[in-house]
């Protein structure tokens, strides 16, 4: 009892430390951690993971929080959820696709959302399991129902584009959209824009197209800019402009994207 005590005292003085902008109490925070794992606390070991991964109160280590996720992944569905990260990705130990869908498996049915979003992204793409769309649903709707809106979005791509067995189904992509879009996600932003410039589960209106566009260019978002080229090019929801289309065009380019590159090196 003294020691629970004793670990609940050094964890609440750890994260208020951890919490600052200031560097010194950030390392004072750490070393609350520390503490408090020094007496046993697995907590203490998978936020001591989280300031090693970040490089907070402590110098970077992907091999440090790997390890310190190690720990604490039996005890704490978090820990095993960022372990799992560190397999799909080869963050602080050699990339194991099948270890990190087991770990995201176990952090999934623990009712950890992050864990059953990524879960649902392993049987999309077969990942560590065989690609199976109808339970990578099963798991983006887990995570959406826990308020994990960024998986409204993948499964707002598998109903606009009918993958596995899941029939097409454009008012339920549109929805998904809108619900992903809460979160002011880019690529939500988009394909919002996409719907209403192509009628796809909603009325079809350029204005309104045009207008999601700029909402994910802003962002970053670069198919967003390629297609405002286009649309002040022709004069498609919004007033023909060819500064603001070529300004566009340059923005994808810059950004990356292939179809703007190849127009403006003269290649279509």
């Amino acid at each position: 009892m003294e020691d629970e005590k004793l670990v609940e005292k050094l964890l609440d003085e750890a994260l208020k430390l951890l919490s600052s902008e200031k560097k010194q109490k950030q390392k004072k925070g750490f070393y609350s951690l520390r503490a408090a794992f020094g007496v046993g606390s697995m907590v203490a070991a998978y936020y001591e993971g989280i300031c090693y991964k970040n490089g907070i109160g402590i110098y970077q280590s992907d091999e440090q929080a790997f390890s310190r996720f190690e720990m604490a992944a039996n005890a704490i569905p978090d820990a095993m959820y960022e372990l799992g990260l560190c397999y799909i990705n080869g963050i602080g130990t050699e990339q194991d696709i099948d270890k990190g869908f087991m770990c995201f498996s176990e952090a999934a049915r623990s009712g950890l959302p992050e864990a059953q979003y990524e879960l649902g992204v392993c049987y999309r793409d077969g990942e560590g399991t065989e690609q199976d769309i109808k339970t990578a649903m099963y798991w983006y709707e887990k995570a959406a129902s826990h308020g994990y809106l960024r998986a409204y979005q993948n499964m707002g791509i598998i109903y606009q584009n009918g993958l596995g067995d899941i029939p097409v189904n454009d008012v339920k992509a549109f929805h998904c959209f809108k619900k992903a879009a809460e979160e002011e996600n880019p690529d939500a932003f988009f394909c919002i824009g996409d719907c209403y410039l192509n009628g796809l589960g909603v009325d079809k209106n350029e204005k309104e197209a045009a207008d999601w566009f700029k909402r994910a260019a802003e962002m970053g978002e670069p198919d967003s800019m390629f297609h405002l080229a286009w649309m002040y090019q022709e004069g498609k929801g919004v007033e023909q402009n060819d500064e603001l289309s070529e300004d566009y065009l340059y923005k994808a380019a810059e950004a990356g994207w292939e179809p703007a590159i190849r127009i403006i090196e003269g290649k279509d």
